[in-house]
């Protein structure tokens, strides 16, 4: 048997297949997607590797042997081994970055190497062996006392912070010289979790005769064992707390009453969330026309894609709900993706309301344990449904029978990071492995995947009335123009300030939405216009009250608000502009006794950084919620009537050709959070450019007239998606040779 493995942490230059004889005693072991220990290179170091295809023959000779098989079981399934030669094509990167996105990072060995002493090894001064009488030098003398003082063995780490200096060349020749020898250690990173338990180790009739025979008279023994024998097996740290000694259960161990053992705990981040369980709502007949047309698609049991557009509060979570449960019911899997890790919790609620502990959740807040944990559960069949971010697409479930993409336009669904996939690509081909149903969910959809719906490149199903019949909210434009002609100098107009009044004598709670973290977008000397950026990225960085730094939020790069202008010296530098930091900042000045909490980067770290802050706010301990665009999409507040909108235009001067689509989308989403329940609402949408066709579209929550005017105008101007974009990027220490060499590149495409 022979095997083709990709190696791991390659480089491009090693980023193929190598081939490798499989010895007799691990074939039953081999499988594709299992990981191995092999040699590699000249120096025969071992090193961790893929196996992608097992194979009875191979052309190449002289092939060295597996050295070790790592899992019990495949870590990649077929599906996902095929998955990674397609982003290795597609996106131009290794396997093992295509692989990495794939297992979870406690799944990557730890890697040691422990120097142990020769059995035969004279440590006072001479080699007994085949070197008998040759000297050993003062150096490794002192290596061999350390390992004798350590009882003949010491990791390389220990003895290199031991001996205050690099011992790898000393190491190799005295490994040549058969003075020591060097043991390979590996572990995972994530180990199971375990607890220790005790339970009874005399069967009960045995027990139960000393009993009757008066041998036992110890009470804490008598109590012990009825507990145990009632419940099989206690954890000690249970026992501890029931008052229980060390020394009690170690007596008790050795008079041989009760054995200990390691028992595996699973780490799952789902057993803090309390819900109540909850059957299928009876579907309006919006939802229910939907939910026909899918359902006619699932029937065909084929690979096929479907835009689900629905206008914010038309119930479509509801429609994921059904969907995925026919999908179960066809012995399916399903995988629900969401943008931003702030809706994972309110997602995984009513997931795990309706599906119970059949759903595992991933994404980059678990901790390396709790990933790892999920992973497992979801590869070894534990569960049917995964609820995620991005990364969640990877998730190794067998037989899916449907991905869901909710809010599907975001561009939080591409990577920034290598491989940089895109989550619609990697769905489509995943679905089309198993022959699944890809679904994209928006309420405003992206431009290009319309487009595709209606040309008829995919299906379109469209729920174009809210759930509770209640209108969309009332659109308020403040033309801040005007604003400022009145003599207003707050960023808050005096409507919008009026309507938070309203809200808060009414009991009910306000979401203002402004798309800049930060307290000021920029610093500017006002006499010769310096403006601080970046040095790295060229952008204007970001004045951050609380840490009262400078912060560039492409790069992270900051640092302290200089005292003068840095190219003129003048001192009359100023802080401009408006984020979320100085719009908190600004409420209580407003109406004493505004409660205000912020949503943003910069207050959600954490693992249950979003979750706090979700909840406060839903309990209704607060106000007002401040925050950037992950506050503006997806999220339910029975509460919420008000929504402002503040710098409604900030993005139609970026420069994207998407600028316009953004917006629209921007405003319509963040509009979308006020009045979802029984109360109406209202949204104050503050902008320079009333009159912009995006602004105007998202006012009346059009989506059709927006799309006509913008599918025009692209065509018109040759952009996606009736033309592709792509980029080259040219980098280097010289100016001239990285100009010379664009403009070569430059000239070789016009030549094709």
């Amino acid at each position: 048997m022979f095997v083709s493995v990709v190696i791991q942490n390659s480089s491009r230059e090693y980023d193929r297949f190598y081939d490798y004889r499989v010895p007799q005693n691990l074939e039953p072991y081999i499988q594709p997607g299992i990981r191995v220990l092999i040699p590699f290179g000249r120096g025969e170091g071992i090193r961790e590797g893929f196996v992608m295809e097992v194979k009875d023959e191979s052309t190449i000779k002289g092939l060295k042997n597996v050295c070790q098989v790592i899992d019990e079981t495949p870590v990649l399934k077929p599906e996902l081994i095929q998955l990674s030669h397609l982003m290795k094509k597609r996106y131009i990167c290794t396997y093992d970055l295509a692989i990495r996105c794939m297992i979870p990072a406690g799944l990557g060995l730890l890697y040691r190497r422990e120097v142990k002493l020769l059995e035969d090894v004279n440590v006072q001064g001479t080699l007994p062996t085949q070197n008998a009488g040759e000297a050993i030098t003062m150096e490794e003398q002192q290596l061999l006392d350390v390992l004798k003082q350590q009882e003949g063995a010491v990791f390389i780490d220990q003895l290199q912070e031991t001996l205050k200096k690099p011992v790898a060349k000393l190491l190799s020749k005295m490994e040549e010289r058969k003075l020591i020898e060097i043991v390979n250690h590996y572990q995972m990173k994530a180990r199971a979790k375990t607890i220790r338990v005790a339970w009874p180790a005399l069967e009960f009739e045995e027990y139960q005769e000393m009993i009757n025979n008066n041998q036992v008279r110890n009470m804490n023994y008598l109590r012990l064992m009825e507990m145990l024998y009632e419940e099989e097996q206690i954890p000690v740290n249970e026992l501890n707390a029931f008052g229980f000694s060390s020394a009690v259960l170690k007596n008790m161990e050795k008079k041989g009453f009760i054995s200990f053992s390691e028992e595996p705990v699973d780490r799952n981040p789902l057993d803090t969330v309390e819900v109540e369980r909850t059957g299928a709502f009876s579907p309006t007949p919006c939802q229910r026309k939907a939910l026909d047309e899918i359902f006619s698609v699932l029937s065909k049991k084929a690979y096929d894609e479907i835009l689900l557009h629905g206008v914010t509060g038309s119930g479509k979570t509801e429609v994921y709900l059904q969907v995925i449960q026919q999908v179960i019911e066809q012995g399916k899997t399903a995988i629900m993706l969401v943008p931003e890790i702030g809706l994972t919790p309110q997602t995984v609620r009513q997931f795990k309301g309706r599906f119970g502990d059949g759903v595992a959740v991933l994404h980059s807040r678990l901790s390396m344990g709790e990933r790892f944990d999920q992973w497992n559960k979801i590869k070894d069949g534990a569960v049917k449904v995964v609820v995620g971010a991005r990364s969640a697409v990877f998730a190794p479930l067998s037989n899916i029978g449907v991905i869901i993409i909710d809010e599907e336009h975001e561009t939080s669904y591409k990577s920034d990071r290598t491989p940089k996939y895109d989550v619609r690509t990697i769905a489509a081909a995943r679905c089309r492995f198993s022959g699944g149903l890809l679904i994209y969910g928006s309420a405003t959809p992206s431009v290009e995947n319309y487009w595709r719906a209606v040309s008829g490149k995919i299906k379109l199903v469209e729920m174009l009335e809210r759930t509770n019949n209640c209108p969309l909210p009332e659109v308020l434009t403040v033309d801040m123009r005007s604003e400022r002609e009145n003599g207003l100098r707050s960023e808050l107009s005096s409507q919008l300030v009026t309507e938070m009044q309203r809200n808060k004598a009414a009991g009910e709670q306000t979401i203002l939405f402004i798309n800049r973290r930060g307290h000021s977008n920029f610093l500017l000397c006002k006499k010769c216009g310096f403006i601080a950026v970046c040095p790295y990225c060229s952008v204007s960085m970001t004045w951050h009250q609380t840490e009262r730094r400078l912060v560039c939020h492409y790069c992270g790069y900051t640092t302290t608000k200089p005292a003068q202008c840095p190219a003129c010296r003048d001192e009359n530098v100023e802080l401009y502009g408006l984020g979320t930091q100085k719009v908190e900042e600004m409420l209580p000045n407003l109406e004493p006794g505004f409660s205000t909490i912020r949503m943003d980067f910069d207050t959600t770290g954490g693992k249950l950084g979003h979750q706090k802050i979700l909840d406060a706010f839903r309990e209704q301990k607060l106000d007002i919620m401040v925050g950037t665009q992950m506050i503006a999409k997806g999220h339910d507040f029975p509460n919420v009537t008000l929504v402002g909108i503040i710098n409604a235009d900030s993005l139609l001067g970026s420069g994207d050709y998407r600028a316009a689509e953004r917006t629209f989308q921007l405003i319509t989403q963040a509009s979308g959070r006020a009045g979802r329940a029984e109360k109406s609402g209202r949204v104050v949408l503050q902008t320079h450019n009333p009159d912009e066709f995006s602004i105007q579209a998202a006012i009346r929550q059009d989506y059709q007239a927006f799309f006509q005017q913008e599918i025009n105008l692209r065509r018109q101007l040759q952009l996606p998606p009736f033309y592709q974009f792509g980029l080259i990027q040219v980098s280097g220490k010289e100016k001239d040779t990285v100009q010379a060499r664009a403009r070569q590149i430059h000239s070789d495409i016009l030549r094709r």
